[in-house]
């Protein structure tokens, strides 16, 4: 049995950390391996998917002892340089890791078998040439937990704006100056709150970053069936079909207030809804797990080659 050391500052839920999570468990899903945490000591236990799920986490950092590391985002500050070589699975989550004037981008000269979670992440790093290691995509997969769906409030649009509160204010205005239901959701808040507000909701606009490494949120309005506003932010259009399973305008307020006024039309809620919700079944987790399990079962391979 190998231990794979995973690295964590929690300060509250984020997609990333989520899908770090989702990785902890696919590594505890395999015969041969076996997932050690450590959380820093600045990090919080609210809304922690660790502490929920009573993983107990070691006290010390010792990364010379892990047989894997599993590192994502700033997570390399806190293995030095000079390390013993050892396998490093590196989760890429976001585009970016390419950006030139980004702190992240330094980290993509140290040695790791990079794991992303889109092709458009893939691209944006392989294309710095600055890559140490095999590249791999594995698109993110997606598994909600029980939400109830049974009290939709007809006509209710849920607007996910904590990325891009400006516009997002603007378009409920707009919205309500049309006579609309409108749950306006700009601050962040726990995962749990966010899916039940959503989940009551007959559409949904979801605001995402200009780029993202994957955006979740739209995804998961898909999975609850939910007729969908998502603005294209790169990292989605592994699985955004623009007209097919959501609408995706500009991202402004003018045009993102013309796609809702489209989500009037019933057959194009039907439409949308149902494409999105057979998206949102192929991009599953058990999908991403065996995928991943396939990388693990080839781990030292990859990491020699």
């Amino acid at each position: 049995m190998r231990d794979v050391w995973f690295h964590r500052r929690f300060h509250g839920y984020s997609g990333g950390h989520g899908k770090v999570f989702d990785y902890f468990g696919h590594v505890a899903a395999h015969p041969a391996f076996r997932p050690r945490l450590f959380l820093t000591p600045d990090s919080v236990d609210t809304d922690n998917p660790w502490r929920r799920a009573g993983v107990a986490a070691a006290e010390d950092w010792h990364p010379d002892a892990a047989d894997v590391l599993f590192l994502g985002g700033m997570d390399w500050t806190a293995v030095p340089d000079d390390l013993p070589q050892r396998p490093v699975i590196n989760l890429v989550q976001h585009v970016r890791h390419a950006d030139p004037d980004g702190p992240l981008i330094g980290f993509l000269s140290r040695r790791a078998i990079r794991i992303c979670v889109s092709q458009p992440v893939a691209a944006a790093i392989a294309s710095t040439s600055r890559v140490n290691g095999p590249v791999l995509a594995i698109e993110a997969g997606l598994a909600l937990p029980d939400v109830e769906r049974g009290s939709v409030a007809p006509g209710r649009v849920f607007i996910a704006a904590a990325k891009q509160p400006e516009i997002g204010t603007a378009l409920a205005a707009a919205l309500v100056a049309q006579g609309r239901d409108v749950d306006l959701c700009i601050e962040w808040t726990s995962r749990a709150e966010f899916l039940r507000r959503l989940a009551a909701a007959e559409r949904a606009v979801m605001l995402p970053f200009a780029t993202e490494g994957f955006f979740l949120p739209g995804l998961e309005a898909m999975s609850l069936g939910i007729a969908c506003v998502v603005p294209d932010c790169v990292g989605n259009r592994d699985y955004l079909e623009p007209g097919v399973n959501a609408l995706s305008p500009d991202m402004r307020v003018e045009a993102l207030l013309d796609a809702v006024v489209r989500l009037d039309a019933a057959s194009v809620r039907g439409r949308l809804a149902a494409a999105g919700t057979a998206t949102a079944e192929r991009f599953s987790l058990t999908r991403e797990r065996a995928a991943f399990h396939a990388v693990l079962d080839r781990l030292d391979s990859l990491w020699t080659s």
